[in-house]
């Protein structure tokens, strides 16, 4: 017998059924209720469908934090399309890579950015629409153009959900090239259903979520999550120490999601204790590990808001979380280590923490993340073989490396991969030297992650150069920020004559990375 066909996107119209007067969205001297924003939705899915879009085709999203970066993806997905989400902070060659790659129909991207990615289109011979978010569509037609007359009904579109796409998120695999994360509408709504069971208090109507990181990364799963809820979310166009602390106070903000970055740098914003901030509930952390001693500053300043999610692309967040429970300033020296933990499975995922053989490591052993669960990723895109290598004997294989304590808590202590995080975003240094040893004069480099007190992670550069070369740091860092997304580019740079290997001839990383990780009990900050 066959699976009946589903609706797309009914998870969001639930807050109808309640909250249809209630404020959905907060942005700047602009707010929408419920009942206006499906109305948006709704116009902008018939508006798609004018232009000749058809469900299962793609649409990609560049948009920098706006109310139009909210009802884009809940649009495309009710129509039936698969979303392909850019990061605002690339390159336009890295959009169009992308573009290609994903063969996207269709993208609604702002008007800022698209005098560098124009020149780029003509290559992408599966675009057929290009829809510009602002003013000007510079020959192209407007968002604001294709709402006009179009029906606010909702559209009669059905999908496979087993089957059907409705996201590819691209990420980066250990080679450096852009690896698309394929999502079905099933594993979608999972993704949204395992979120809201984990959460460790309930979801109001009455809470107000801020949105300061981009909205095209896990703010936006976190956006959903409290959209379904019937809550307030309010959205900052990106992070600003005070701008965030001033809405806090305003808004009566309860939740919000930092990157340790953003945490960091309001720890360190001069008059933080001159704001209200007693209305916070929960403040979520992730993306990257926290500093320890930060977060018992944090505790001590906020209280017990503090909860952890652990997760990736591949599995959104929560695949571990450290609940408010466990942040424990003044405790047990266990208690007080478990701040450095990622916490315990959610509910929904199962862990094994393997050795090389893929049989679970004693206590206390590093040994490969492993994780089975019904919001895993379906596959790569057009990766079939590096699909297969994750994918082993039933289990996705993370390449992060952990131990488990003895009550269960576990402790990334290092990438099988030679990842970093930088900002709460992933860096591989393959991609970063592969740009510097396209600079004229450069012989060879590697490229390491090193402690940041700010990014957690700051890129380092070693730089062999030929004799003849003059280069300087500053010509490094100019040559990498013409070619790559800001967050890739080296913060420092070392001109040496030799570069470690090891006894295959490949880059030592580990003794490149000793000096500056050796007072740390991890490799990862």
């Amino acid at each position: 017998m066959k699976k009946p066909k589903m609706s797309p996107g009914y998870l969001f119209s639930w807050p109808l059924t309640r909250y249809s007067n209630h404020i959905a969205i907060k942005y700047h001297d602009i707010q929408r209720t419920y009942g206006e924003i499906e109305s948006e939705i709704n116009r902008l899915c018939n508006g798609l469908f004018s232009l000749g879009l058809k469900p299962r085709q793609k649409v990609a999203i560049l948009l920098r934090n706006c109310l139009e970066a909210v009802i884009a993806p809940f649009a495309v997905t009710r129509a039936g399309m698969c979303q392909v989400s850019l990061n605002f902070r690339h390159s336009a060659r890295e959009h169009a890579s992308i573009l290609d790659d994903a063969e996207v129909d269709a993208i609604i991207v702002g008007e800022e950015f698209i005098n560098r990615l124009d020149p780029l289109l003509p290559a992408i011979k599966s675009l057929k629409q290009v829809i510009i978010v602002g003013q000007s569509g510079q020959g192209y037609p407007t968002y604001q153009e294709l709402l006009v007359g179009q029906s606010d009904t909702r559209p009669d579109v059905n999908v496979d959900y087993d089957n059907d796409i409705v996201r590819i998120q691209y990420t980066s695999g250990t080679s450096g090239k852009p690896k698309g994360v394929v999502w079905t509408f099933r594993i979608y709504d999972n993704v949204l259903l395992n979120t809201l069971v984990n959460m460790d208090q309930t979801i109001l109507p009455t809470d107000v979520n801020l949105n300061c990181g981009p909205l095209s990364h896990a703010a936006g799963l976190m956006l959903t999550t409290y959209y379904i809820k019937g809550s307030v979310n309010v959205i900052l166009p990106g992070f600003d120490e005070e701008a965030v602390l001033k809405t806090i106070a305003r808004e009566r903000v309860t939740s919000l999601l930092l990157v340790p970055t953003m945490f960091y740098r309001l720890l360190l914003f001069p008059g933080l204790k001159d704001y209200d901030l007693s209305s916070i509930r929960r403040i979520w952390y992730g993306t990257a590990p926290m500093s320890v001693e930060r977060l018992k500053e944090g505790i001590r300043l906020f209280g017990p808001v503090f909860r952890q999610n652990y997760g990736m692309t591949e599995i959104p967040q929560p695949i571990l979380f450290l609940g408010p429970e466990d942040h424990v300033v003044d405790g047990t020296d266990m208690q007080t280590r478990r701040l450095s933990s990622a916490g315990k499975p959610a509910l929904g995922v199962e862990i094994k923490i393997a050795d090389e053989e893929g049989e679970a490591a004693e206590t206390g052993e590093i040994g490969e993340i492993l994780i089975r669960s019904d919001k895993l990723m379906r596959e790569y895109w057009k990766q079939p073989d590096e699909t297969a290598r994750v994918f082993k004997d039933g289990w996705f294989h993370s390449r992060d490396m952990a131990k488990k304590d003895e009550d269960g808590y576990i402790y990334i202590v290092d990438r099988k991969s030679d990842m970093i995080i930088t900002g709460g975003f992933n860096v591989y240094p393959r991609e970063v030297e592969e740009v510097i040893r396209s600079c004229p004069g450069v012989t060879e480099t590697v490229v390491i992650g090193i402690p940041d007190d700010v990014w957690g992670e700051a890129i380092k550069a070693f730089v062999i150069l030929n004799q003849a070369a003059d280069l300087t740091e500053a010509d490094i860092i100019s040559h990498c920020a013409d070619r790559l997304a800001g967050y890739k580019k080296p913060k420092s740079v070392d001109f040496v004559t030799d570069i470690p290997k090891t006894e295959i001839g490949k880059f030592d990383r580990k003794i490149l990375k000793k000096p500056f990780w050796e007072k740390s009990d991890r490799q990862v900050h």
